[in-house]
């Protein structure tokens, strides 16, 4: 597919979702809401064939699962959801390990990370009941995941500010399901950070090995 055909389809694809969340479910729903991300999977399959590549395409698909999971109305939904979205996290971590290069100014934006995710945490407490020790575990493997991201070599921002992206999506995500929180154009809100998160990090990391190769 032309690229610019690709960007195009896969920016309407993602934008008609995030339109059609004002109305009510409809048969296939879910199937759209995984299609954009079927897209990135497809196109990381097709360019990036080494290892960190395939990790990152399996970190990808297990997003797709959690997408599909967290679509139906199955009572254990959510937590199945919560599960692929951490093992996807895993691999994304697993990907970007093979590009780790410290360096001591990055310190301070994973430090930021840091006092995000423990701020999410102590907040949520309260809230979570049953769930407390799943969605801690989750909180830190994500914020592993982006702090791995903060770290990668490539001077490319795309990946970390997606994983970010990824992060404040979960967020907005733990606060209405958790806290009841009203917040205003929410599913837009989530479901939009979380489909730029997906692009950037795909994406990003797609244009990260085509310069690397040049």
């Amino acid at each position: 597919m032309n690229r610019t055909l690709y960007f195009v389809v896969l920016f309407s694809l993602s934008i008609l979702y995030i339109v059609l969340t004002a109305y009510p479910p409809f048969p296939g729903r879910m199937f759209l809401k995984a299609a954009p991300i079927w897209m990135l999977a497809g196109h990381v399959f097709l360019t990036l064939k080494d290892r960190k590549g395939r990790l990152l395409l399996i970190g990808v698909l297990f997003g797709s699962a959690g997408d599909i999971a967290l679509s139906t109305d199955y009572k254990l939904s959510f937590v199945i959801g919560l599960g692929f979205f951490l093992i996807g996290h895993l691999f994304y971590i697993s990907s970007f390990a093979y590009q780790w290069m410290f360096r001591p100014w990055k310190l301070l934006p994973a430090g930021f990370v840091l006092l995000l995710s423990l701020g999410l945490s102590i907040t949520l407490t309260p809230y979570l009941g049953g769930l407390t020790i799943p969605v801690y575990a989750y909180v830190f493997v994500i914020t592993l995941m982006v702090i791995f991201a903060i770290f990668r070599k490539p001077p490319n921002p795309a990946v970390w500010i997606g994983a970010v992206l990824f992060l404040l999506s979960d967020a907005i995500i733990a606060l209405r399901e958790f806290m009841k929180m009203e917040i205003p154009q929410v599913s837009i809100l989530i479901m939009g950070s979380y489909y730029l998160a997906q692009i950037l990090i795909s994406e990003g990391s797609i244009e990260d090995d085509a310069r690397q190769n040049a």
